[in-house]
């Protein structure tokens, strides 16, 4: 595998800096410098793999914004690749184009009902493949509705998500994280610095899930401090404990030192009296979904946040696992 690093660093991510990452996956040499070369002039941030099988873990390790994927590549396929990068919570959502010599007809409109977001024929026109990348990328952030401060799944993908779990009649744990006192730190920081508060969060639950790893986890940003998880029950505790522990490692970094140091934040109320108010911390909810006990991903939800609310009059981060028998039909 060649792997391009950014200038200046040898790590593959480098947060203060954001160019889009494109990962090109061709097991032919000659190709992979022409489509970097283009790519680079345009201003993309270019990781290139020779090896197919080595695709998925690259695209888990650069987080690329679009994935150009050769359809052959020597022992496996592009499809195969797109499949595993589908099946990943990690990866599902990168937009995928493939790149290939087959021009007909048939082939294009069965590689795009596969799950392709479009498909490029060679020899390209470097204008015309930077333009499709780019329409590729607009195209899918706005139809897969991601969340633009984290790039999270979203509420659509999130309802999708949850839609599949039950109609599989499989049983799963949802676990319902939210922000304590939010609103008082976005108040008195501004909202950009309560933007990296929210942030903060999402890469928490991010490495968590990673460093815990099943194919049955799910992660999406609801909006502003809420988020959700899906992950198998056995991991649903477990998870929710490794998040409250690094995010209360976490916040204090982002306050103010004297804030820091004393424990809370003052802000003057309307009557005039000082109001303190602690570091913020997250309440977990955390719900087991039993086959058959719920009948939409809206009951999912109002169960969830339902337990989270018992969670949020606890002080501190915690979490709290839903120990009631499950509803026989919460519709």
């Amino acid at each position: 595998m060649t792997v391009t690093h950014r200038p200046g660093t040898d790590r593959p991510y480098a947060a203060f800096v954001h160019r889009d990452i494109a990962l090109i996956v061709d097991d032919d040499d000659q190709v992979l410098r022409l489509v970097k070369r283009v790519l680079e002039r345009a201003g993309f941030e270019v990781v290139t793999v020779s090896d197919g099988h080595a695709a998925h873990d690259a695209a888990i390790e650069w987080r690329p914004d679009i994935i150009l994927l050769d359809l052959m590549l020597g022992e496996t396929t592009g499809d195969k690749i797109m499949a595993e990068l589908r099946e990943d919570f990690r990866t599902r959502l990168i937009p995928v184009v493939f790149l290939t010599v087959r021009d007909s007809l048939k082939d294009k409109v069965e590689h795009l009902l596969s799950g392709a977001d479009d498909y490029v024929t060679k020899p390209f026109i470097p204008e015309e493949l930077v333009a499709r990348l780019r329409a590729v990328m607009t195209r899918s952030t706005m139809a897969r509705g991601l969340s633009p401060l984290t790039g999270m799944s979203g509420n659509t993908d999130i309802l999708r998500e949850i839609s599949r779990r039950l109609a599989q009649h499989t049983r799963f744990a949802v676990l319902y994280p939210d922000i304590d006192a939010f609103k008082s730190y976005n108040d008195h920081y501004g909202f950009l610095r309560g933007d990296d508060v929210i942030k903060t969060l999402a890469t928490i639950i991010l490495e968590v899930l990673e460093e815990n790893h099943s194919g049955r986890h799910f992660a999406g940003h609801v909006g502003g401090d809420d988020f959700v998880i899906l992950t198998e029950p056995a991991l649903g505790e477990k998870v929710a404990a490794e998040i409250t522990r690094r995010f209360d490692e976490a916040i204090p970094a982002l306050y103010d030192p004297v804030d820091r140091e004393r424990g809370w934040i003052e802000s003057e109320e309307r009557n005039g009296n000082i109001l303190r108010t602690p570091l913020v911390s997250v309440s977990i909810g955390v719900v087991i979904v039993e086959p058959g006990s719920y009948g939409s991903p809206a009951a999912v939800a109002a169960r969830a946040s339902e337990v989270k609310g018992v969670a949020k009059r606890l002080p501190g981060s915690k979490w709290v696992l839903d120990r009631r028998r499950p509803p026989e039909r919460f519709s």
